[in-house]
């Protein structure tokens, strides 16, 4: 008899308990809850910064646009805010809001499917760092017990803290930071009561109540926040009066954005060789202080317009309008103050100022007369320009370049016969000087073209890249030193520690006399050559104009002691611009409408005449 009453009362207490461990044997295996203390490690995927030569902010590269901060550079308004409208008990549970459950759970049934969720900010970070938004029980219950987890394991502050760094705005932006700049181009610590109620209001539908799309249910639901912030204690009555009768004033999305694109894509190209993968540039959070200069950025495209103006009323049936390539550069650090590959990023994102190679026609020359003063050729050596005919042994085919206009001038200077752009006499002074002597020339300039040994070099029939020609000129500005184009001053992490700044290095090519003295010689090309429509400028200049011979590209790149500009005109496909759209008929009037704004930045200086060491003897 005590013996069966043993037996019953064993099994009575230890059903219970096999029952309890298989349930939660079952649930350990049914359920997958990860190991919350990996948030401690956790670094969120944010956006790398790019910021111009004035700090402004002008592209984020990313994969989610986030910027991190922490929790005392977000006002108390805006913390409260959030808590109002998604989890007004938060300071209060222990992760799961019991009844907001019930509330849930009841009108679920009611529905008879899953139409209300109750979840805290402590379960919406859950479900963000580790799980789907799929809506099952599993999920919910795997999503509580996970909350319930982070709680025991981190404070308010700091569960509040990721979950507005991690939440999801609208147009791209995840976290109140990158939010606040999307929305308002501010940091979120500036962030009025307002703003910051529109921030929160976002949560519901970021897409559908985004302010850029329906500006009326934005602020409606802007004032469902505030409401909410009211009747919590958040704010008082005479704040709530205020803000809800404030109009909403949402930053315009910044022009500048549409055209700073060329630059951006080719700072991502130079990002990639300073990170071990090339998706950290997307993720790792860099700030990136570039070389770019929006101002001219903005005075490159209004120039390009004007200069298409200019192409319509030369050309009044023309359907497709040419393309447009124009590199900015300061001389002295070799900074890239403006990319401009093509007229409109939006439309073509192919970059011909750095990926196109054209043919450079006579802008090629003055590598030829830089190789001939090297050589102890003087600016009033003497050339002879007349007409040339040349048949090829081999196929009998013959070659007859001409000048432009066919006109000729006899025995001329070297001095002018590159103002005048003379093809006959060019071609006879490389002759003279040496094919390799100049190809090696352009190579030292670092033009990686693969040039050809013959004649038709003088007449630029090399296919050069715009970026390229335009650091060659450069070096001709800068004494005879190359320095390597520089778009990438530094780069900092989020936690300020600086990873990397670029100083300019000089690399010696030819000496300073002779560069000055080919300086000298271009300077006469805009005082009385090819490009005499800029001699009006009052500031020292020099330069050269270049065409090809079938008018498919139109060349200017000239430059002050202190920056220089190249401008290159010409369409993707092999068509001509229309007779005579030369380089001083196309190129030239963009060139001198940009310059006209650009160069009042620098001092208006000559080109400092090469120093004597008076040590020498």
């Amino acid at each position: 008899m005590y013996s069966r009453i043993i037996k019953f009362t064993v099994i009575l207490v230890m059903l219970p308990m096999i029952f309890g461990v298989g349930l939660g044997y079952g649930l350990v295996n049914y359920l997958e809850i990860p190991d919350v203390k990996q948030l401690e490690s956790y670094r969120p995927k944010s956006a790398t910064r790019l910021y111009a030569d004035d700090g402004t902010l002008f592209a984020e590269l990313f994969v989610e646009k986030r910027i991190p901060i922490p929790l005392t550079e977000m006002p108390r308004h805006l913390r409260l805010a959030f808590v109002a409208i998604e989890d007004v008990r938060f300071y209060n549970h222990f992760g799961v809001d019991i009844r907001g459950i019930g509330r849930a759970f009841f009108r679920n049934v009611m529905s008879k499917g899953i139409t209300e969720g109750a979840s805290t900010i402590t379960q919406q970070l859950a479900r963000n760092l580790y799980l789907t938004p799929q809506r099952t029980y599993k999920r919910k219950i795997e999503e509580a017990i996970l909350a319930i987890q982070i709680e025991r394991t981190y404070s308010k502050d700091e569960i509040l803290n990721m979950y507005l760094n991690l939440i999801y705005l609208g147009e791209g932006a995840h976290g109140v930071e990158a939010a606040a700049y999307t929305y308002f181009h501010k940091k979120a610590k500036d962030l009025t009561l307002e703003e910051s109620a529109m921030l929160a209001a976002l949560t519901k539908s970021p897409s559908r109540l985004s302010p850029y799309k329906n500006a009326a249910r934005t602020v409606e639901r802007r004032n469902t926040v505030l409401r909410k912030m009211y009747e919590a204690g958040f704010i008082d009555k005479a704040s709530y009066a205020k803000a809800v009768q404030t109009t909403l004033a949402i930053a315009p999305f910044k022009t500048y954005e549409k055209r700073t694109g060329y630059f951006t894509e080719y700072v991502k190209q130079v990002l990639e060789e300073y990170v071990e993968h090339a998706q950290d540039v997307f993720t790792s959070g860099f700030n990136v202080k570039t070389t770019m200069n929006l101002k001219m950025v903005q005075y490159a495209y209004e120039a390009i317009e004007k200069g298409m103006e200019g192409y319509k009323k030369r050309h009044p049936g023309v359907k497709e309008l040419p393309e447009v390539a124009l590199v900015a550069m300061e001389v002295k650090t070799g900074e890239l103050k403006v990319l401009v590959g093509g007229r409109d990023f939006s439309q073509s994102p192919y970059n011909r100022a750095v990926q196109a190679k054209r043919q450079p026609g006579s802008s090629f020359k003055p590598i030829i007369y830089l190789t001939a003063l090297e050589q102890g050729y003087g600016p009033d050596s003497m050339l002879r320009d007349s007409p040339l005919s040349y048949t090829n042994p081999y196929t009998g085919v013959g070659w007859n370049p001409r000048n432009y206009g066919n006109e000729y001038h006899g025995d001329v200077t070297m001095r002018r016969a590159l103002e005048l752009s003379l093809n006959t006499a060019t071609i006879r002074l490389l002759e003279q000087v040496g094919l390799e002597n100049v190809i090696d020339m352009a190579r030292q300039l670092h033009i990686t073209s693969r040039f050809e040994p013959n004649l038709s070099l003088a007449l630029g029939t090399t296919e050069i890249a715009p970026i390229e020609l335009a650091t060659a000129y450069a070096t001709f500005a800068r004494g005879g030193a190359y320095v390597q184009p520089i778009s990438v001053k530094a780069i900092t992490t989020m936690d300020g520690e600086e990873r990397y700044r670029e100083e300019a290095v000089e690399e010696p090519i030819v000496t300073p006399e002779i560069a000055y003295t080919l300086v000298d010689i271009m300077k006469g090309v805009i005082k009385r050559g090819t490009a005499r429509a800029a001699a009006k400028m009052p500031y020292y200049l020099a330069g050269k104009t270049g065409t090809t011979d079938d008018f498919r590209d139109a060349w200017f790149i000239g430059f002050s002691p202190n920056l220089l500009c190249a401008v290159w005109v010409g369409y993707d496909k092999k068509t001509n611009l229309g007779a005579k759209e030369a380089g001083g008929t196309t190129a030239l009037p963009i060139w001198i409408e940009f310059m006209s704004k650009a160069l009042p930045f620098y001092p208006n200086t000559d080109f400092p005449p090469p120093t004597v060491d008076l040590h020498q003897p």
